[in-house]
């Protein structure tokens, strides 16, 4: 066998084990080694490096949705000078002042994956790459963004007993920090409920009813950048539940009295003993907690005369006495 013969087939053999070693580090896309169609792997996300130094000028691209629902976070993609005081921002639609923004987040943080939040309130608006440079703001990009409105659904009862325990299922965008609660009839407040539970906490959302009777609503609240809105509203008519005290009519000084009682029941509720004519719902002089378990026994004072022996039942907005029996101490 001829030198170039030779050479020829150390040739065709070096270039087949290329072949295979380019094979097994670059496999065809959309299918494996035997042709089964396979999922690509995804492209890795850009490293953002922050710049810790003097802040430098640079350009800038930066990406968003078109449209994202009320309240959630926006994914957003960016490269640039990413200078520590730098910083994205949502601003209405058109706005050119580099103050004012409605929401923001320093590049820092959104390099570590931290998410930049829509605003509650639909409507069109801007995403901003802004550069601090030497004392002064330039905004470098900026990219259209439509905020959708959020909507919720409740289904949840229309009536239920003071201080019942309420098991309400919802629909809804679920963003960090909504959440259901019940408030008096037409209040439109986004605050100072009587309960609530977050949204986060699970589905159906559970927390008790109020313990005063009246017309009262079971609201899903949106939080986030621009305010609190309420997405859905349900109706809620709460009815006072009956409790009945069996008591004596007097006793002796420092005795021990057993106490007959039927009632709700609720956690926390409780047997207590007070001066005639006292309206607190607390500073009692004895008590023991109505759950079936506690010994039903009131310790009688060492001073003679005139109290009371009351059912309390504890619930959200306040305890509410539900019976009282009158005792002389002798």
């Amino acid at each position: 066998m001829s030198a170039k013969t030779i050479g020829l087939l150390a040739s065709v053999a070096l270039l087949a084990l290329t072949a295979c070693a380019k094979k097994a580090e670059t496999p065809v896309a959309g299918a494996d080694q035997d042709g089964e169609a396979v999922a690509e792997a995804p492209a890795a996300a850009a490293v953002i490096e922050v710049n810790e130094g003097e802040p430098i000028d640079g350009d800038v691209t930066l990406t968003v949705p078109v449209t994202v629902m009320a309240g959630a976070e926006i994914d957003l993609s960016f490269t640039g000078p990413a200078n520590r005081g730098d910083y994205i921002d949502i601003v209405p639609r058109g706005y050119s002042q580099t103050s004012g923004e409605l929401n923001y987040i320093y590049i820092p943080a959104a390099a570590k994956g931290e998410k930049l939040r829509a605003l509650t309130a639909p409507g069109d608006y801007d995403v901003r790459y802004v550069l601090e440079l030497a004392g002064t703001r330039i905004i470098k990009a900026v990219q259209p963004l439509t905020i959708t409105a959020a909507s919720a659904s409740l289904t949840a009862p229309s009536a239920a007993s003071g201080a019942e325990p309420l098991s309400i299922e919802w629909t809804g965008p679920g963003n960090p920090g909504d959440y259901i609660d019940v408030v008096p009839a037409g209040y439109a407040a986004t605050s100072g409920e009587i309960a609530y539970a977050y949204a986060a906490s699970g589905n159906p959302a559970k927390f008790s009813a109020p313990g005063a009777a009246g017309a009262y609503e079971i609201r899903y609240v949106i939080e986030g950048p621009g305010g609190r809105k309420v997405l859905a509203s349900s109706p809620l008519t709460i009815t006072p539940p009956v409790a009945n005290l069996t008591t004596p009519e007097t006793a002796r000084k420092n005795a021990k009295l057993i106490v007959e009682y039927e009632g709700p029941m609720r956690a926390g509720d409780y047997i207590d003993l007070v001066k005639k004519g006292y309206v607190a719902t607390s500073g009692e002089l004895s008590y023991f907690y109505a759950d079936g378990e506690f010994a039903n026994e009131l310790e009688m004072p060492a001073e003679a005369g005139e109290y009371e022996i009351r059912y309390v039942m504890e619930a959200p907005g306040g305890r509410i006495i539900l019976d009282r029996k009158a005792i002389e101490v002798r």
